[in-house]
């Protein structure tokens, strides 16, 4: 999780958020304090260090949680939309 430092806008979120893709992270979901991110740990420094970055920490979800069911499907839709599938031409073998 990535607490913004300053107040919210739109354009200072979208310029973090900017930032955190060029690192390598994704986007998990965007809320009025920060953006909460899927980033590899070699790139979370490099992020921390972004001037826009108040503070930013692990979080820990509860799998069982009143709200877990909803948080999965708006993670997963949210990575969708930022992941790019390469079709190689050859047809998926059955599992």
């Amino acid at each position: 999780m990535i607490q913004q430092k300053g107040e919210f806008s739109q354009e200072s979120s979208r310029e973090l958020q900017e930032f955190v893709h060029k690192s390598g992270g994704f986007i998990l979901m965007v809320t009025r304090t920060g953006p909460l991110v899927a980033l590899e740990e070699s790139q979370a420094a490099v992020v921390g260090k972004h001037p826009l970055v108040a503070f930013m920490g692990p979080v820990h979800l509860n799998p069982h949680g009143f709200a877990a069911k909803e948080l999965e499907r708006i993670f997963a839709e949210n990575l969708a939309k930022q992941l790019t599938i390469v079709d190689n031409g050859a047809e998926a073998e059955p599992s």
